[in-house]
């Protein structure tokens, strides 16, 4: 997973020990790449736990340690994020930590989403969740600014590559609203500014969307890749703040790609757009998938 300390945006992993201390480990690699390293990034008792935040899906934890220490844990897994809970003794344990408090900003970010990117309109959420994105033709997102230094760390460290080419990927957060599929960023390290809606700029600002009766094909890597390509019919660009004010680019053909953190999640997403493209087109969808 994918930490955010104080001047720090690291991938860590974390040991609880048989004396209920939790080890903040820092993972690295040697030099040539051979094999990983570990260095101690923290070291707390679990008893010194004092809060802890999650958001939607659960994809993202804040938590506060005793002594003004703060960890943002960027797990983008329901499962892992679960297992994070319980190991702080903060959720489903049979020895839980009275001192601890969980709350959640789900709602809160909810209505960001509806008020910075949908203009206000209540729309049903199916689906959230924190992927690694590419688009085909997209010249917008080789010449973007990234918008914070977890966005710059995915895009080094993750790269695709195309015709010979490598492009980086890039951190989105992805919703499944009605008929369209809508590709975000979210500014995770205002996060917490949430508690008291004291964000600078805005959280949630998007990057693409399509309408779900617009893919024409999908394209399901098998393994472990948990990695998806669409064919969509016609292109989109970005918009403002609203999706009624989205302009379309014309017919063409666009691709999309889309890495996920879990086989759950791909499969979710997979089963909510055959449903509603076949609403929308009485057709079924086109998939294919590819070993």
């Amino acid at each position: 997973m994918i930490c955010h300390k104080p001047a720090q945006t690291r991938e860590v992993a974390l040991v609880l020990s048989s004396e209920e201390k939790l080890y903040v480990l820092l993972v690295g690699v040697t030099f040539d790449g051979s094999e990983s390293i570990l260095d101690l990034l923290g070291s707390h008792r679990v008893e010194d736990i004092r809060e802890v935040l999650v958001g939607l899906s659960l994809q993202v934890v804040r938590v506060y340690v005793k002594g003004s220490v703060a960890y943002l844990f960027v797990t983008r897994s329901i499962g892992k994020s679960s297992q994070l809970l319980y190991m702080l003794k903060a959720f489903d344990s049979s020895t839980p930590n009275d001192k601890c408090s969980l709350r959640s900003l789900e709602q809160v970010q909810a209505e960001l989403f509806e008020k910075q990117i949908c203009g206000g309109l209540k729309l049903s959420i199916f689906q959230y969740s924190m992927v690694l994105f590419w688009q085909g033709g997209h010249e917008g997102l080789k010449s973007s600014v990234l918008s914070n230094p977890y966005e710059l760390l995915v895009a080094l460290n993750m790269k695709l590559k195309m015709n010979g080419i490598e492009e980086p990927w890039f951190s989105r957060s992805l919703f499944v609203i009605g008929g369209h599929v809508l590709v975000c960023v979210e500014d995770i390290f205002q996060f917490s500014s949430l508690l008291n809606n004291a964000c600078s700029s805005p959280y949630f600002s998007l990057d693409s969307s399509c309408n779900i009766a617009d893919i024409s094909e999908m394209v399901i890597e098998q393994g472990e890749t948990c990695c998806i390509t669409l064919a969509i019919k016609s292109s989109t660009s970005k918009a403002g703040s609203s999706t009624k004010t989205q302009k379309r680019a014309g017919m063409s053909s666009k691709k999309w790609k889309l890495k996920w953190f879990s086989q759950e999640s791909l499969s979710q997403f997979v089963a909510l757009v055959k449903a509603i493209h076949l609403g929308m087109t009485l057709s079924p969808l086109l998939v294919r998938y590819k070993s």
